[in-house]
């Protein structure tokens, strides 16, 4: 979802602040790093070996197409919703949401989430029983009946392009994550000769992608979607008690209780921010991330989410009837809400913490510097290493890499699916080589494999923050390159008169506008394309690229049957 993109910044600290340099020099003197850990790799290691367990367990139902993909179309609604769920979540949301609501001072954050419902109504209404009244396996399949394959093949196209990416770029950025909070600083004693501490973090880094990708890729190799579905449901237990629990440390302590912890945070704190867009000069400015540009940006990201992404079609076509289908819709959306607050206050409450240190003092203490001296995206990890204990920080870092997991699941099967379906068993002309459920399992791999190595090779050939901005730059990418897929879907579903090929030029429109709202922007002072920068903020391009689709295709439209009737005329007189 597009919750996986946030601009963290730098949490207001006291006086006291140290460099980064200066505190992972002081870390192993601190008593949770004085040995390496082996409670919480045991609990790391139990459930890794327990969603392998689970992939095992329904692999006796995946054993042909329909089986591996879409679970023969006789699943019930819950477990489909609580995977619904999963899919919303991430890893950057566990970790992001938080940071989030820490370094803006409010809960701007908590309205994309809470736009979901708003969404879901559509989709219940008209999305499930289109896609479950059609006897394709794939949401492309659709634009191929109504504009050709051209846009089949463009939309599927877009979709796992953007679903490698991501994979790559969550498993990267929960390994980035994870690391410092597995308390390992130094190598074991064999290898202590072979490592410095630096090539150690490495070693450590590249360690949690493979192992994450593999456990990931086998898994879901063995079960198809069963296995994804019945993962994920676990693992949204395991990250709602890892947040739970969270939470907990931060305000069951505290002198007063809740009402304590809810007395001392200033009512601001609880803000949604600026309503609309206007500037204290009395001037509209779409820049602003105000509660009305996330609602628009929520509503389309949402509706985008339950029309044009497979994974979440994907559900709607393995559920036994359209009762199954919409329920699974209702759990997701509705089942985030309490877990979109839950996020946010722990954003809330490490703010509090954080106020704490600084009012008693002790920020001179390397505990308190490690949470209270780093950048808002890393005070939740470090409050994970050094303030929980040993069997708690254990059941987090599980819960971090079960969101991250059950993201990468969804996105590994569902991009094995469109490949399979909408390239390989579209364009073939001859009989299969091998069995297609061999096939299907073989691109799995593929993908899976893909969406490792490339996080592997960014982290070792860039590091970690240049990783993250050529991550950034690929997430640009995506959005340019799929920026116009659901364009493409509501006119399908919304204009059935528009013919073909002004569909076309609507999505060859939308690919200039989107790369101007993309790259156009936070240009120089002194740079000549200044005049010409995007005034809108991020959030809002992608709702651009969805109207200039719609647009250029029903204007084209108007204009061909305004010239059609006026020769007809002439035609007659």
């Amino acid at each position: 979802m597009g919750q996986d993109e946030f601009a963290i910044g730098r949490v207001a600290v006291s006086p006291q602040d140290i460099c980064r340099a200066e505190l992972r020099a002081a870390q192993p003197t601190l008593q949770h790093t004085v040995a390496p850990m082996r409670i919480d790799l045991l609990i790391i290691g139990l459930y890794l070996v327990g969603m392998l367990a689970i992939g095992y367990r329904v692999s006796d139902q995946s054993r042909d197409v329909e089986g591996y993909t879409i679970g023969n179309r006789n699943m019930s609604g819950w477990p489909l919703g609580l995977s619904v769920l999963a899919t919303f979540l991430s890893s950057i949301t566990f970790l992001g949401l938080p940071a989030k609501t820490l370094s803006q001072g409010n809960w701007n954050a908590f309205v994309f989430g809470a736009t979901a419902p708003i969404a879901a109504l559509v989709a219940v209404r008209y999305f499930v029983p289109l896609y479950r009244n059609s006897a394709g396996l794939t949401a492309y399949e659709l634009l191929e009946s109504r504009f050709g394959y051209w846009a089949r093949a463009y939309a599927a196209l877009s979709y796992v392009t953007l679903q490698v990416i991501r994979i790559g770029n969550v498993l990267l950025l929960v390994a980035l994550a994870v690391e410092p909070m597995l308390r390992w600083d130094e190598p074991p004693a064999a290898w202590a000769d072979r490592f410095s501490a630096a090539q150690w973090v490495d070693v450590k880094i590249v360690g949690i992608l493979v192992l994450a990708g593999l456990v990931v890729i086998v898994y879901d190799v063995l079960g198809g979607i069963r296995a994804v579905v019945w993962t994920d449901v676990v693992q949204v237990f395991v990250l709602t008690f890892g947040a739970l629990w969270v939470l907990a440390e931060l305000t069951i302590d505290r002198e007063g209780g809740i009402a304590g912890f809810f007395g001392d945070i200033p009512a601001e704190r609880f803000d949604l921010g600026q309503w609309l867009n206007w500037t204290d000069s009395g001037l509209w400015d779409w820049a602003i991330p105000s509660v009305l540009v996330i609602v628009i940006y929520g509503v389309t990201e949402n509706m985008r989410n339950y029309g044009a992404d497979q994974n979440y079609v994907q559900r709607m076509l393995a559920a036994k009837d359209h009762r199954a289908a919409g329920h699974s819709i209702w759990i997701g959306a509705l089942g985030y809400q309490p877990l979109n607050v839950l996020f946010c206050l722990i954003g809330t409450a490490l703010w509090l913490h954080i106020e704490d240190i600084k009012r008693s003092g002790v920020a001179a203490t390397e505990s308190a510097r490690a949470v209270s001296s780093v950048a808002a995206d890393q005070v939740l990890p470090n409050y994970i290493r050094y303030e929980l204990p040993e069997f708690v920080a254990g059941l987090i870092i599980a819960a971090i890499l079960a969101a991250a997991m059950s993201t990468v699941d969804s996105g590994m099967n569902s991009s094995s699916m469109v490949v399979y379906c909408d390239f390989v068993k579209r364009l073939r002309k001859t009989a299969p080589r091998w069995p297609e459920i061999l096939s299907l399992r073989l691109w799995t791999i593929a993908i899976g494999a893909f969406g490792t190595g490339m996080a592997v090779f960014l982290y070792l050939s860039l590091g970690a923050g240049s990783s993250r901005t050529i991550m950034d730059v690929w997430w640009q990418y995506a959005g340019v390159a799929g920026g116009g897929m659901f364009g493409l879907f509501l006119l399908a579903w919304l204009l059935p008169g528009v013919p073909a090929r002004f569909a076309l030029a609507g999505v060859l429109a939308s690919l200039p506008v989107l790369a101007w709202g993309v790259f156009c922007r936070g240009l120089a002072a002194d740079s000549p394309w200044k005049p010409y920068e995007c005034p809108l903020h991020p959030n809002l391009v992608g709702v651009l690229g969805t109207l200039t689709v719609l647009a250029v295709a029903g204007v084209g439209t108007f204009l061909g049957s305004a010239g059609r009737s006026a020769a007809d005329r002439r035609s007659a007189n």
